[in-house]
C-alpha cells in the first residue's frame, strides 16, 4: 500500500510540474505578444488619424492592418495547433505540447519581425 501512495505522490508531483510549466509558458507568451499587439493598436490608430479621401488608399491601409493582425494571431494559434496534433499523434497529454507549440509560433513571429526590421533598415541605408 505504501508503494501505491508513493506512485500517486510521484504522479501528483509530475502533474504539478507540468501545470507549472504550462503557466510559465503562457505568461512568457503573453509578455512576448504585448509589443506586437501594441504595435498593431498604434498602427490602427495612426491609420484612423490619417484617413484619406481616396478610397483605394484607405482600403490598402485596412488590408495591411488585417494581414498584420492575422500574422499576430495566426502564428501562435498555428503553433498551438501543431503542438496539439503532435501530442495526439504520440498519444501523450496535450497541454504542455500545445503551449510549447504556441510559444514556438510566438518566437517565430518575433524572428519574422526582426528579419523584416533588418530588411527595412537595409533598404533605408542603400538607396
Amino acid at each position: 500500500m505504501a508503494d501505491a501512495r508513493t506512485d500517486q505522490d510521484q504522479e501528483r508531483d509530475q502533474d504539478r510540474g507540468t501545470r507549472r510549466k504550462v503557466v510559465v509558458d503562457l505568461v512568457v507568451i503573453a509578455v512576448l505578444l504585448l509589443p506586437p499587439l501594441f504595435s498593431l493598436w498604434m498602427s490602427a490608430a495612426d491609420a484612423r488619424e490619417h484617413l484619406s479621401t481616396d478610397w483605394e488608399v484607405n482600403h490598402r491601409a485596412k488590408e495591411s492592418l488585417q494581414r498584420y493582425a492575422l500574422l499576430i494571431v495566426g502564428l501562435p494559434v498555428g503553433g498551438a495547433l501543431c503542438g496539439w496534433i503532435t501530442a495526439v499523434l504520440r498519444d501523450r497529454p496535450a497541454p504542455l505540447p500545445t503551449v510549447r507549440g504556441m510559444l514556438a509560433g510566438t518566437l517565430t513571429l518575433w524572428v519574422l519581425g526582426i528579419v523584416s526590421f533588418v530588411g527595412a533598415l537595409g533598404r533605408l541605408t542603400n538607396p
